[in-house]
């Protein structure tokens, strides 16, 4: 896992107009049943590094078929990065109610399974909802009438501003936000 953006913290603290937490190591999970984004940003004194992004990918099928293949896929990439980080702190996308409660049931767990298999290798876990994260980054959509696909593609182009990435995947951009929001001191 090589770094994948190394940018003045400075930078990225002048476009938020916020302070950032220095010398921490932050994971960031965009929980969902079917392409869960994953992120890991570290600070240092001086720079904002994002360490490496990943979406773990899981095809439709039976909700338990599925729960063992993410299972196998979390399993190995935890791995990966027990071997390379000190997690500061793990930052898991809580689940909100829309309208289906199937989801919203299965996106719970799956949120519990990642709190489940990283909470040994980080020193403290948060869960926060998409709006609350993106609300502490300053994100701010268009319109009152943006939604899907449409307000993913607003939060990439906001996430590679920031960061000054070439991000092109919905998930992962939501999971750099998780990551960025834990690192804005309160």
């Amino acid at each position: 896992m090589n770094y994948l953006k190394k940018i003045k913290l400075a930078t990225v603290e002048a476009k938020l107009n916020e302070p950032l937490t220095r010398n921490t190591i932050v994971i960031g999970f965009d929980v969902s049943m079917h392409s869960t984004g994953i992120a890991i940003i570290r600070t240092t004194d001086d720079y904002l590094i994002v360490e490496t992004t990943k979406v773990i990918t899981v095809p439709k099928r039976e909700l338990l078929d599925s729960v063992d293949l993410f299972l196998s896929q979390i399993k190995n990439f935890k791995e990966e990065v027990a071997q390379k980080y000190k997690l500061d702190l793990s930052i898991i996308e809580d689940c909100f109610f829309l309208k289906n409660v199937k989801t919203l049931k299965s996106l719970a767990r799956f949120g519990i399974l990642i709190y489940d298999k990283f909470r040994d290798i980080t020193e403290a876990t948060k869960f926060i909802l998409p709006t609350s994260a993106r609300k502490k980054v300053h994100f701010k959509k268009s319109g009152k009438s943006i939604k899907g696909k449409a307000l993913k593609k607003e939060i990439m182009v906001y996430v590679n501003y920031l960061l000054e990435t070439e991000v092109e995947q919905d998930d992962e951009a939501d999971s750099l936000v998780l990551a960025l929001c834990a690192l804005i001191q309160d």
